[in-house]
């Protein structure tokens, strides 16, 4: 994968949807500046590791259960790495 094409990172992306609950394509694309196939595919791809899903019929995203805990864990080690330091 072309790094230049990486708009943001997937805890932002991630936080991103936590801080709407639902979004849309548009919105990602209006956040992140991503083209529209960029938009989908990093939704797509957060689908396929459990962390979002789709409500295709109304063409929004949410976070899984697996999307809230893989903020917690990045919090979580954010913290260690600060009483690391």
């Amino acid at each position: 994968m072309d790094s230049t094409l990486i708009k943001a990172t997937k805890e932002e992306v991630l936080l991103f949807i936590r801080d709407r609950e639902w979004l849309t394509i548009h919105d990602l694309m209006e956040q992140f500046g991503y083209k529209y196939k960029g938009a989908e595919k990093r939704l797509y791809r957060l689908a396929r590791e459990g962390l979002a899903t789709p409500w295709i019929e109304r063409g929004q995203w949410t976070l899984t259960q697996d999307g809230f805990r893989r903020l917690e864990y990045y919090e979580q080690r954010r913290k260690q790495l600060k009483a690391g330091d």
